[in-house]
């Protein structure tokens, strides 16, 4: 990237943050129903990955190493445009389909946290207390249940209950029409059959979908960054207008209050 367009970048950046900073100032949690809730938290989410990115952009202007700054910008992008295009989604998904995604995404998030007990032993640990794996452990369940025990279940087949994950077939037969959360793909099927929405919605999956090859490695370059070891910043992609594009769903995302 020329300098002049790293300017322009984090021009974008700044202004888009400036944007999210006014909205989250003028919303209080406190007032808002579950829905605009989550929405101020996945704009927060925004908020905090671009800040991050504008960070970066800043060490390009004073480095001038685009290239070796571009591939943590575009995972943290990436971010941007998912949690962009879910708030477009449970805005205009119907009440009862919104609630029971948001559900299964903190049941989903239940499982996978209590399978990192690994990680909790290490952060025990860190604090130089002597304590065993298996007391570790226990402790790491009672912290789940008071956090999630409505999204967890209990294990009555030994001897001592045991939180353990919700099955499927528990999902089924609590009713949900779902057992997986919502993929990306199909909230941008749902959301490119709104007319309004579908120039929008393109453009924030096309931008998602570039972004999301960063995340996988090639000899021949860092996803789908074709940015030059030897000639720093040729890339195939104006990140100026990957922002504009953000920018463009999350005042979307800012000025429809759950139609």
């Amino acid at each position: 990237m020329m300098t002049t367009e790293i300017k322009e970048l984090f021009v974008e950046e700044l202004n888009l943050l400036k944007k999210i900073q006014k909205y989250g100032k003028e919303h209080s949690q406190g007032e808002l129903e579950r829905v605009e809730k989550v929405k101020l938290l996945l704009l927060y989410r925004i908020y905090s990955n671009l800040y991050s990115s504008l960070l970066l952009t800043a060490q390009v202007l004073k480095t001038g190493k685009s290239s070796f700054f571009q591939l943590p910008i575009g995972l943290l992008l990436r971010c941007c445009f998912t949690d962009c295009l879910f708030a477009l989604y449970i805005q205009r998904a119907v009440r009862k389909r919104v609630y029971e995604e948001l559900e299964l995404r903190t049941i989903e998030y239940a499982n996978s946290m209590l399978e990192r007990k690994e990680v909790y032993r290490d952060q025990v640990k860190s604090t130089g207390k002597i304590l065993d794996d298996v007391f570790i452990d226990h402790l790491w369940e009672l912290t789940m249940e008071d956090n999630f025990l409505g999204q967890l279940t209990l294990d009555d087949n030994l001897e001592e209950l045991t939180v353990i994950k919700q099955s499927k077939q528990q999902l089924k037969d609590e009713g949900f029409s779902r057992v997986k959360s919502v993929m990306t793909k199909d909230v941008v099927n749902f959301l490119i059959r709104i007319p309004e929405l579908e120039k929008e919605a393109t453009r924030l999956l096309h931008y998602y979908k570039y972004f999301s090859q960063y995340e996988h490695f090639s000899e021949n370059g860092q996803g789908d960054v074709l940015s030059s070891s030897k000639k720093d910043g040729n890339d195939n992609i104006h990140l100026s207008s990957a922002i504009r594009a953000l920018s463009a769903g999350v005042e979307i995302v800012m000025n429809n209050h759950g139609k």
